[in-house]
């Protein structure tokens, strides 16, 4: 059976400590990120030849006692994803957007269900515009499908050459059995909106039945809620005064996806895939995901048997220290010469991430840099443009020159070399989250985020990344993504 969250409860009441420091950071904002160098191809960023990629990848695959899970953060509201749309239907006037919409309108995966709801024909539908109207209302308001306020994972992505419409919540099914099923069984975890939650629910178990049976496959899934002890305080903008509830509480907001740390700090798994929930691809384009997913393990378990192999002989003191210095600084890319015991130990001991990399064509998301802490210790970190002060001109030149970023492609080990799960929180960078500018009421406010889930969530892990193929990555932040080729089924001919 599926494992819910716990009731959602009031928040306790911040201490004044915490207050002062809130208060200290959004007046303040956070300290930029130094960026030593960019991370390069054949160095930092590591590229397999196909025959030791093969090696790899069957090393995965034949796995055996090792728990594989997939980690979906699936919280967000897909309201973004129709923004040119609520704006058409809020002024009556149609956009070049929305008029893309409706000159596309059948190449989206969810039309025929939109005619159902709205009661027309197709033909009918693109002649009018009282029909557009009406097909807007369908689409975004909860008389209709209710796009407009439900979670992405939700919307239908996907239309397959038989009539069937997939979700992304549902592809994530169907991806899980390519990689992260082994003996029968499929682990999944998805983060879902307490907004929506009865919705999603219901949806999870649907599909835990149909593809259970359709496949013979034990889908054990999993799913929570952003936990309310992370949510953080905003202030107004020109006053720098707490933004305050009716009841004179100071206003609490979800802190962004590093408050999702929380959230994988439950998870009992010793592999973890971390991938967003609208980057999926109908069946016929899953082969690269597979493919490299697999590679990203096998890396993963090949790099933390070394790393056991050289903790149980350190406590045995039969460490080859040269040795172990050398492997780290081929995978992790850092230099631990001359650490003692001690601290070597410490190093070693932490949780580990796999980071897929691809070529930078102009995709936002952040990047993989060189990364100098206060204590100028270096280390390999994924940054985003916000964190970097690009006043500076050589900080800026650094980030310009970034050839790859992160499409949150990620494979985690969060246990230690005994089996015992560590505490994710005691290996977060606190002064690396974002300050974040919105309205309340009519008014600006400035929030905060966390240290970002794969960012400084993740600061002080052995980090290694991998270059992944452009393919694998095929985000929807507009529903006009939809649109792109990797998002069109397969014809029928």
């Amino acid at each position: 059976m599926p494992t819910p969250a716990s009731p959602k409860t009031k928040d306790e009441t911040l201490s004044p400590e915490q207050l002062s420091r809130f208060k200290g950071i959004l007046l303040e904002g956070y300290p930029y990120i130094h960026l030593e160098a960019n991370c390069k191809l054949g160095n930092e960023i590591h590229r397999f030849e196909h025959k030791e990629a093969e090696a790899l990848r069957a090393a995965y695959r034949e796995r055996e006692g090792i728990k594989v899970l997939k980690f979906v953060p699936a919280s967000g509201a897909a309201s973004r994803m129709f923004k040119d749309l609520f704006q058409h239907l809020e002024s009556g006037n149609e956009n070049e957007k929305s008029a893309l919409f409706f000159k596309e309108l059948n190449r989206f995966a969810f039309a025929p269900l939109l005619y159902d709801v709205a009661g027309l024909s197709s033909k009918k539908a693109l002649l009018n515009e009282a029909a557009k109207k009406d097909i807007l209302k369908a689409l975004l308001h909860r008389n209709g499908l209710n796009y407009g306020s439900l979670p992405k994972g939700l919307i239908g992505f996907h239309r397959y050459p038989d009539g069937s419409i997939r979700t992304a919540f549902e592809e994530h099914y169907h991806e899980a059995l390519q990689y992260a099923c082994k003996n029968g069984t499929a682990r999944i975890h998805f983060t879902i909106p307490e907004q929506s939650r009865e919705e999603v629910e219901v949806h999870l178990m649907e599909l835990k039945q149909k593809m259970g049976e359709r496949h013979e496959v034990d889908f054990e899934i999993e799913w929570s809620v952003q936990k309310p002890h992370t949510d953080t305080p905003a202030i107004y903008a020109d006053s720098g005064d707490w933004v305050l509830e009716a009841d004179d509480t100071i206003l609490r907001r979800p802190a962004g996806h590093g408050a999702l740390l929380a959230n994988l700090d439950d998870i009992d798994a010793d592999i973890i895939y971390v991938k967003n929930i609208d980057n999926v691809v109908p069946d016929h384009l899953k082969g690269p995901g597979k493919a490299y997913k697999e590679l990203l393990g096998g890396v993963l378990l090949h790099v933390q048997s070394r790393l056991f192999s050289f903790l149980e002989d350190l406590e045995q003191g039969q460490l080859d220290v040269e040795g172990c210095v050398d492997f780290c600084r081929k995978w992790f890319c850092v230099d631990w010469t001359g650490m003692d015991t001690a601290a070597l130990k410490a190093q070693l001991n932490r949780p580990l991430r796999v980071c897929g990399m691809v070529k930078n064509e102009g995709e936002p998301g952040g990047g993989p840099f060189v990364v100098r802490d206060p204590d100028g210790r270096l280390s390999l970190q994924i940054v985003e443009k916000a964190q970097v002060n690009i006043e500076d001109p050589q900080q800026r030149k650094i980030l310009e020159g970034a050839s790859h970023f992160n499409p949150v492609d990620l494979v985690l080990a969060t246990k230690d070399y005994r089996g015992k799960a560590f505490s994710l929180e005691d290996f977060r960078r606190e002064d690396t989250g974002m300050l974040v500018h919105k309205t309340h009421k009519g008014k600006d406010i400035t929030g905060l985020e966390l240290p970002g889930l794969w960012n400084g969530s993740m600061h002080y892990w052995n980090t290694i990344f991998v270059e992944v193929p452009i393919e694998t990555f095929n985000p929807v932040k507009t529903v006009f993504d939809l649109l792109r080729p990797a998002h069109q089924g397969r014809s029928k001919t």
